[in-house]
């Protein structure tokens, strides 16, 4: 079988692998419209000089491009216009999908492609047109199984939910991700964990958090989620276990130290300081066995917010000896991986205070109560926390806008 590839993107998270898209005894060729979307730094002059030229040299191939199609004699006119009408409508990437309209159908016709291959059709109207002129059948990869190397929060949100409802519907083949991800896709028939860094990735060709907006790609979190082809796994259930009780009830708090691009630039608003820390842990460690969970670099994949140190794990090694870190925890039992002890650490646990990010995704899919300091971000913005975030496993969840509200709904939902 020949397979023809057109995607949109030039990123992994959002093409076909190889290999899945031909199988065995298959051959591949693949035409990809566009990189990811430029974005120029706000106010710099090299910036947007930059995005003029850019500008400029699309204009100048959008034009060659339409005076190819028109000119070409093989192409009806009824085709021509379908071709210029669903480059248009190829969401994330009209204007250069009009730009490389013809360079697809002569990419096309350069072979005998017995089927046409894409990540996602999902607005992509280039795709369906190249498809009915050229009698070539389409599939979409995703329709049976899912490929992402993003953010932690994003796959919890958009990726894993889906993936999980393909195999509830007997549909899921394949799932890729991250280094210690196998954990996430226990369900899966056939996980590949690949060698890619996190990095931010969009989950708009994913059916739960679609949305109607002037952007494929928009800067947000949806204010509701489309539950129709979502379904998050039961993790609780699935990772219960009786290696991780203690003689209290366990208690979690989860913490990050990262930039923070999208909230406040290079410094890290959304996490829990050393003064703070140390106010819950007067208040918690009396009535629960408390375990801190606050990742290292060389604990997990990284992506493109580097992780810093601030003296957390040193003061509670010194001052709390009776709070256990999961770096110790970890230490005593070398043959889970990290993900795998959190997932069965987590299992155990209905109390959990977290911050805004993965962590208090995560957090929100073993039911109980979720206590999470979220001051500004995304999730905020959308009211997240309210909409939609009890809908990973019915968690109660309770957002803190600042860290006085957060010691307070501690005091209230873990101290009475």
């Amino acid at each position: 079988m020949r397979i023809a590839g057109v995607e949109r993107f030039h990123v992994a998270s959002r093409n076909c692998p190889t290999d899945a898209a031909v199988g065995a005894g298959g051959e591949a060729h693949y035409f990809r419209i566009r990189s990811e979307p430029h974005h120029p730094r706000n106010g710099s002059e090299a910036g947007s000089g930059r995005e003029a030229a850019r500008l400029a040299r699309l204009a100048a191939r959008i034009g060659y491009s339409l005076a190819r199609i028109l000119g070409d004699r093989d192409l009806s006119v009824g085709a021509k216009r379908a071709l210029i009408e669903g480059a248009l409508a190829t969401r994330g990437a009209p204007l250069e999908a009009l730009a490389r309209a013809h360079d697809a159908v002569r990419f096309l016709r350069a072979q005998q492609f017995d089927r046409i291959d894409c990540f996602s059709e999902y607005g992509f109207g280039l795709v369906s047109v190249l498809s009915r002129l050229f009698g070539i059948p389409y599939h979409e990869f995703i329709s049976h199984a899912t490929r992402y190397f993003g953010e932690f929060a994003f796959e919890l949100l958009a990726v894993v939910p889906y993936a999980y409802w393909l195999h509830r519907n007997g549909r899921l083949q394949l799932t890729q991700a991250c280094r210690d991800t196998a954990c996430l896709y226990y369900f899966s028939p056939r996980h590949e964990e690949l060698p890619y860094q996190r990095s931010y990735v969009p989950v708009s060709e994913y059916p739960g958090v679609r949305r109607r907006s002037r952007r494929f790609d928009p800067l947000s979190f949806p204010t509701q989620i489309d539950t129709t082809q979502w379904i998050p796994p039961p993790y609780r259930s699935a990772f219960a276990n009786e290696i991780f009780r203690w003689p209290k009830d366990l208690c979690i708090i989860c913490n990050k130290y990262t930039p923070e691009p999208s909230v406040s630039g290079r410094s890290s608003r959304n996490f829990i300081g050393l003064e703070d820390l140390h106010k819950l842990l007067v208040v918690l460690r009396e009535r629960f066995q408390v375990v801190y969970v606050r990742p290292r670099e060389e604990d997990i994949v990284g992506d493109h917010q580097p992780i810093g140190e601030f003296g957390d794990l040193a003061m509670i090694r010194t001052r709390y000896r009776d709070v256990l870190t999961i770096q110790q925890i970890h230490r005593r039992h070398p043959k889970l991986s990290f993900n795998e002890l959190q997932m069965k650490l987590f299992a155990n646990c209905r109390h959990f205070v977290s911050v805004l990010g993965g962590f208090s995704y995560l957090s929100s899919y073993f039911g109980g109560k979720n206590i999470v300091l979220a001051k500004a971000g995304w999730e905020v913005s959308c009211n997240a926390y309210d909409n939609w975030f009890h809908l990973f496993s019915g968690t109660e969840v309770f957002r803190a806008a600042t860290s006085g509200q957060l010691l307070q709904l501690v005091h209230r939902e873990f101290a009475p």
